[in-house]
Order: structure tokens, then C-alpha cells, then sequence
């Protein structure tokens, strides 16, 4: 036997002699415990619980204190069947969470809607004009409508396994009006503090979350994501050609409430002009340059127009921040003219006014 195969051998052996020879009191490794599923039925008290979420779905959540705060340990959302027997109930949840939580609590909720600068959200067999009411959040207690609160919710054991039967019924929450919309003062140009206007509400709210949107100005809506919250909210040239929107969400303990949004603020960047003027036999030529912090170069575009005691000469394109104005057939003299740059969707307009000796 050679000595690689010695080795190998001595090896093996030593690894079955670890194992017959382990403490006979030791205890085995313990399985990973398996997820544990909470169901029950949900019913819609006075109103079509099927309809009422197809607006919006009704969404369970299990929280468990975690830290001092209760966090989302399992998610599920109430199903319907298509074409339901008459015994059977409007709607079920089944989620699942870890048994090692120990115990969970239940959250029944729907999403708030965002009623987007006075596009109200749909009613439910009810006019476009008044923003929907959804149900109104409860946690399960054992009682068949819940509590409102999640200190008093009743804490489910998952530490025996699957829990049933945990049924409970939905109502309708009241509506929270605005009676003045939020709204944003300030300029949305870099180097501003844009400042929001949370509105007011009936009945009158305890607080007001507000939250700022920033996105693509020429795609409105499409890719916004939050950037900030409060009552303040600082540009900068990084935001030059973004939009801007608020979003308030209204807190009134026992109601629920629409999401209000403003509309949407471009930012522009400030510009400024270079100009340079070469006079000639009643002729002269002006060059003048763009500048704008927080935009490019290639986005330096747009008209250029030189005027005369408020009379429109000549007008040209601006291309890559730069341009030259030819302007014939002017009087002998040293007159002052302004050049007028028209700016773009992202970058403000500006002037500039010099003296021009033609000779």
C-alpha cells in the first residue's frame, strides 16, 4: 500500500471512530421548523365585498413586535371564488408565517388610493367625482368586527401549528374630504427650498404624512420615487429637467383616507448669457453663449432673438449652447440691443442687453 492510499484510509477510519464513539447523550440537530399557514373567512357586512375589491385589493397582514415596532411578518390578500355556492363565505385568506415568532397578530386593510391633482379615485357604484371610501382597517380580536387599534388586537399562537377559523367582517370606513388641497410655493429652479401647503381636511386630521416625489419630466408619472419627506424639500442642479410632486396622506384615527398628489413642478435651471458683438458698415455680427448650471451642453437648445428699442430683428437656433446673429441694414450710431434667449422645458429664458457701435 502506498503512502497516498495509507493516508486515505487512516482518514476514513478515523471519521467512523468520531461517530461510533459520540456522546450518548448528545442532542440531535433540530429540524428547521416548518411555516405555519393562517386562514379564516371574510365577509363585507353591508355592502358586495367582491366589487368593493376590485378597486382596490383587501390585503392581510401578520405583525409581530419586533424591536419595539410592529413589522410585517407575512402578507396575504383576500380571494374570491368566481362563482361561489350560496354556503360558501364572500372571501378567505390563507398566509403564512415562521413558527418561531411564538405569536402574530392580524392587520385587515386596503391600499389607499392616490387621487393625483384633482383626478378624484373611482367610486364604487358611486360617481368619478367623490374619492372612494375603503374598508376600514381592523385588527382580529375574536370579535366578528376587530378593534382599531394593533395594542388591543388578541395574539395568535403559531407555536402548535396551523391556525384556522381566525374569520372576521369588513365595514365600509367614512370618507376624509380635503376642503383645500395641498399644494407647493417656491421656484423649481436649483438652489430653492420648495415648501409644502398640507391642506386641510374634514374632519380635521392629527397629522399629515408628506412625502416628495421626484421623476422624469418628460415621462410624468412613470418613474417617480420618493426623495423626501416634510415640509421642506431643497433642489439642486442634480434635479435640473426632474419633476416635482407632493404627496399628503391625511391621519384621522377611525377613518381612512385618499392619498392627495399636486401637480407636478419642472425643474429649470437658471440661465445666463455670454454675448460678444463685431460691428460693421451698418452691419454687425453677435455671438453669444449659454450657460446653465445642472444642464448639458447638448441640451443647451432653443432660439436666440435680437431686438432694437423692442423690435424684433432676427431670430435664430441655438444649438449646443451657442449661436451667431447676422443683422444687415442698421443705422449708422451706438445704439443698445437686447438678446433674448427663448430657453427650453428644462432650462428658464434669459437676456442680455449690450451696446453696438455701427458704423
Amino acid at each position: 500500500m502506498n503512502t497516498a492510499t495509507r493516508r486515505i484510509v487512516v482518514a476514513l477510519l478515523a471519521l467512523t471512530a468520531s461517530l461510533l464513539i459520540a456522546p450518548a447523550n448528545a442532542a440531535p440537530r433540530a429540524a428547521a421548523a416548518a411555516p405555519v399557514s393562517i386562514s379564516g373567512n371574510v365577509t363585507g357586512g353591508d355592502f358586495d365585498l367582491a366589487t368593493f375589491a376590485s378597486v382596490e385589493p383587501l390585503r392581510v397582514d401578520a405583525l409581530a413586535l419586533v424591536g419595539g415596532t410592529w413589522e410585517r411578518v407575512g402578507h396575504g390578500t383576500v380571494r374570491f371564488a368566481e362563482h361561489p355556492a350560496p354556503a360558501e363565505p364572500e372571501g378567505t385568506f390563507n398566509l403564512t408565517v415562521d413558527q418561531e415568532l411564538g405569536s402574530v397578530r392580524l392587520k385587515f386593510h386596503q391600499a389607499r388610493c392616490i387621487d393625483e391633482f384633482g383626478h378624484a379615485c373611482p367610486e364604487v357604484g358611486g360617481g368619478v367625482d367623490i374619492p372612494a371610501s375603503m374598508v376600514q382597517t381592523t385588527y382580529w380580536d375574536g370579535s366578528p368586527l376587530g378593534t382599531p387599534r394593533v395594542e388591543d388586537a388578541t395574539a395568535i399562537d403559531v407555536t402548535d401549528g396551523n391556525v384556522t377559523n381566525r374569520d372576521i367582517t369588513l365595514t365600509r370606513s367614512k370618507k376624509v374630504r380635503a376642503t383645500v388641497r395641498p399644494t407647493i410655493t417656491g421656484s423649481a429652479v436649483p438652489g430653492q427650498v420648495l415648501t409644502a401647503q398640507p391642506g386641510t381636511w374634514s374632519p380635521a386630521a392629527t397629522s399629515v404624512g408628506l412625502t416628495w416625489l421626484v421623476g422624469s419630466g418628460s415621462t410624468l408619472g412613470e418613474y417617480d420615487m420618493p426623495a423626501g419627506t416634510g415640509r421642506t424639500f431643497r433642489l439642486t442642479t442634480d434635479h435640473v429637467g426632474a419633476s416635482i410632486a407632493l404627496q399628503a396622506e391625511p391621519n384621522v384615527f377611525g377613518f381612512e383616507s385618499p392619498i392627495l398628489q399636486t401637480p407636478y413642478l419642472i425643474v429649470r435651471a437658471r440661465s445666463a448669457l455670454a454675448v460678444k458683438a463685431k460691428a460693421g458698415k451698418r452691419t454687425a455680427t453677435v455671438t453669444l453663449a449659454v450657460k446653465a448650471p445642472g444642464a448639458s451642453k447638448a441640451q443647451m437648445q432653443g432660439k436666440a432673438s435680437i431686438y432694437a428699442k423692442g423690435k424684433r430683428i432676427k431670430t435664430v437656433n441655438v444649438r449646443n449652447g451657442k449661436a451667431t446673429i447676422k443683422i444687415a441694414k442698421q443705422k449708422k450710431g451706438k445704439r443698445t440691443y437686447t438678446v433674448r434667449y427663448s430657453g427650453t422645458w428644462r432650462i428658464l429664458p434669459s437676456t442680455k442687453s449690450l451696446k453696438i457701435a455701427i458704423r
